[in-house]
Order: C-alpha cells, then structure tokens, then sequence
C-alpha cells in the first residue's frame, strides 16, 4: 500500500539535469540534511557522524547512479525510519519491515455483516452495525476532509441507540492528522492533551526545541458509550497519532497488537542530482508519560494476535474480543 506519498519530479532537476554534480557532493548533501534535521538519533542510539566515516569513502567505488542510490539506501536503512523516503526517475526507497497485519476484511464482510457493510464514496471507511454496536473499518486518514466529517455524523448520530462503538483501524497507513483528529474530537469530553511534540533544532544532533503541548477541544455533545480501538503493526503515522489522542480516555479501550511505530512527519527536501528525500524533523510523545514510541509502536491494553486457525475458521479473534467486552461493559 502506499504509505505515504511522495511528490512528483516536476519542476526537480531531473527536467535539467546537471552533469557536473560529483557522487561525492550528493552523498554529502544526503548526509548533511539527516544531520541538520533528523530528531531520533538518540532514540535509536546512532551515530551519525560514525556513518559518514564508513560509507563516505565507498563513494569512491560508486560508478553509476544506481550504485549510488544503493549506498544512499543501506545508510538509512539502519535507521529502521518508515517515514524516510528516496525517491530517483529509476528506483524508489522506503523502510516497511514494521508493517505486518493479519487483518481480513473479506472475514468480516462476510461473516459479522452478511455483505451488508456500507461504504463512503471515496472508500475511507466502512460501517455496520452488529447488534447495537457501531463498527467502522478506518482504512485511512488520506484525502479531503469531507469523508472524514461525514464519518464524524454518523458517530454522533449514533450516540443514543448503540451502546458501544468499534473503530478498527488496521491497514490504516496514516495520511493527514487534522482527518484523524476530525475523528477523535467525537469523542473527547473535555479539552485534551493528545500529544507532546519538539523539533530537532540547532546543529547537535541531540538539540531540541522546547516540548509543545497539541490539544483538542470536544464537539458539542461527544460519543461517550464505551469504544474498542483496533490496532496491529499496519497502524502508522496519522493513525497512530489518533490512537495516541484517544487511548488515555476512560471509556476507550486498545485491543490488538503493537502499531507500527512511526512518528516523525517528514519534509521534502531535494538532493543536488534532483532525486526527492524525504527526512522527519520533529519528535511525537505520549501526553501523558512523554515517553516516544517512534520504532517500537503504542501498546495496546490487551494484545491480541488473529491466528491462521481463526482465519480459516471465519474467524476475527480481536473483533469478536471486542463485541464481548462491549457488551460486557454495558450490561
């Protein structure tokens, strides 16, 4: 799936390109821009400067632009970065190792909703009801915002005749935290903290801006009924930050696996050639313990793993996990 999006080569130097650009002043340009603003060195324990000593001198042995490319590649694969993109007119680089998911939603479709899921036009979401639960399939945070309010009425109109709701949002590769907040404001009470962010600034690697404080303030009227969250490894970048905002509520709880542990919300840079980098630049942190899950993903309250016996079965594990403690909760 595409994760995250990359813009086109229009207007790059690869309409004009410069002959005269030397391997070794790409590579330094590439290694200068994580320099200046990549923020999670020190979370993940690297050495920066240590890179440039290994594979600056195997700059010297690189005699085509797909060589180089290549060596560009293996020094930020390390940083084990899903939000890191590199993108060249022949080959294109992003980290996806964290992605996993065991999510079917033939299963569900078939067996929970006898076929009779509904399905926005932009194909965002899915929504049903099983018995007077509300299921949403959440498969994206990407596009306009239109779908993303349309979703938000539908919540709000079913706070009095459902007595919980489901949000399930695995495979849910991100796309725009304003689509995903649009979401979590129906279900907050009060004004809430969602997230702690700081950028990389200044020229040590290990130098921050001060902590920001993101807050979101509730609708009028709020879904306030109790809601299971759905998340395995596939839930990542905007997703995650929707599951950051909400997992702290009292009447939200998480069931699943580990998200997929991407926090670092990338800008696009240009390389001296006219390939497209992209580098994050600031640090996210749970509102309340400030602690980052950048690699290593929001733990869910209870984890849960679909087995390939439950699948064969006709069976969502995690799905029917949740409809019992729904119903557990409101009898």
């Amino acid at each position: 799936m595409g994760l995250i999006s990359c813009e086109s080569f229009i207007g790059s130097r690869f309409d004009d390109p410069r002959d005269t650009i030397s391997n070794e002043e790409v590579f330094d340009h590439f290694w200068q821009e994580f320099s200046d603003y990549y923020p999670y060195f020190q979370h993940k324990n690297v050495n920066w400067n240590q890179y440039y000593e290994i594979y600056r001198p195997l700059v010297d042995s690189v005699s085509t632009q797909e060589e180089l490319f290549d060596l560009l590649e293996q020094m930020v694969y390390r940083l084990k970065d899903g939000h890191i993109v590199l993108e060249s007119p022949f080959n294109r680089y992003q980290y996806y190792d964290w992605y996993q998911t065991d999510y079917n939603g033939n299963v569900i479709f078939a067996n929970y909703f006898n076929y009779q899921l509904q399905e926005d036009e932009s194909g965002v979401y899915r929504y049903g009801r099983i018995q007077d639960i509300l299921y949403v399939h959440l498969g994206s945070f990407r596009g306009s915002e239109k779908p993303f309010n349309e979703l938000a009425q539908i919540i709000a109109s079913s706070t009095k005749d459902t007595k919980g709701l489901i949000l399930d949002v695995r495979t849910n590769g991100g796309g725009s935290d304003v689509n995903a907040h649009i979401i979590a404001q129906e279900l907050i009470t009060s004004l809430t903290r969602i997230r702690w962010i700081r950028y990389r600034n200044g020229p040590e690697h290990y130098s921050y801006s001060r902590w920001i404080s993101n807050e979101l303030t509730p609708k009028q009227r709020s879904y306030e009924q109790p809601v299971v969250i759905i998340t395995d490894r596939s839930v990542f970048s905007a997703a995650e930050d929707f599951v950051l905002a909400l997992r702290h509520l009292p009447n939200v709880y998480v069931v699943g696996q580990f998200t997929g542990g991407g926090s670092g919300n990338p800008m696009t840079r240009e390389l001296p050639n006219g390939w497209i980098l992209k580098v994050p630049r600031w640090q996210v942190a749970d509102p309340l313990t400030k602690i980052l899950y950048e690699g290593i993903g929001l733990e869910p309250d209870s984890v849960l793993v679909q087995r390939t016996l439950d699948t064969t079965l006709g069976i969502d594990r995690v799905l029917d996990f949740s409809i019992e403690y729904i119903n557990e909760i409101a009898n």
